[in-house]
């Protein structure tokens, strides 16, 4: 958004942190002494929204995720511009998995930014852009265009057999 975050203090950081970035980690990562209600509102209650405007922001998603009956775990409430998502789909089975991957994909279409770092091919075939690192740098990129998932799993598969033979494709 223009902000050069090596010029900001560490509150307007953590301010720009708070309003504009969304995390989905492996394991849950929840304070254990809140409920499940407490952590998705904790980002909220830090940027001083009032409850009632939480709470309506709270029941659509919860209905979304199929977590309202478990309301008393999966902080995306805030709305952030950017997903920063470390192996999402790593503890979960195959349906959830699918859940899961079906709801990025939804709100990526919303307008929200999903940079989601996995070893599944399955999950990276959803995304529109898969960038391959080898050794810290960008080995290869595959852009979605038209391919159906099917097809994006495998040039995903046949760019990882090149990497693991050790070929050079930039």
């Amino acid at each position: 958004d223009g902000n050069n975050l090596s010029k900001l203090k560490e509150s307007q950081i953590s301010a720009f942190r708070r309003d504009n970035l969304g995390f989905v980690f492996q394991d849950f990562n929840l304070l254990d002494t809140f409920t499940l209600e407490d952590n998705i509102y904790l980002p909220l209650v830090l940027a001083g929204m009032p409850y009632k405007k939480m709470h309506d922001r709270l029941v659509p998603i919860a209905e979304r995720l199929g977590i309202s009956a478990l309301l008393k775990k999966y902080p995306l409430i805030t709305n952030p511009k950017l997903i920063l998502a470390d192996e999402p789909t790593g503890a979960l089975d195959s349906k959830a998995s699918d859940e899961l991957l079906s709801l990025f994909s939804e709100i990526n279409r919303t307008g929200q930014t999903i940079v989601m770092v996995t070893h599944s091919v399955k999950a990276a075939s959803t995304a529109g852009r898969v960038l391959f690192i080898r050794d810290g740098e960008v080995f290869h990129q595959i852009y979605r265009g038209n391919d159906t998932d099917e097809q994006l799993y495998q040039k995903i598969s046949d760019t990882l057999t090149l990497l693991a033979t050790g070929g050079d494709r930039r």
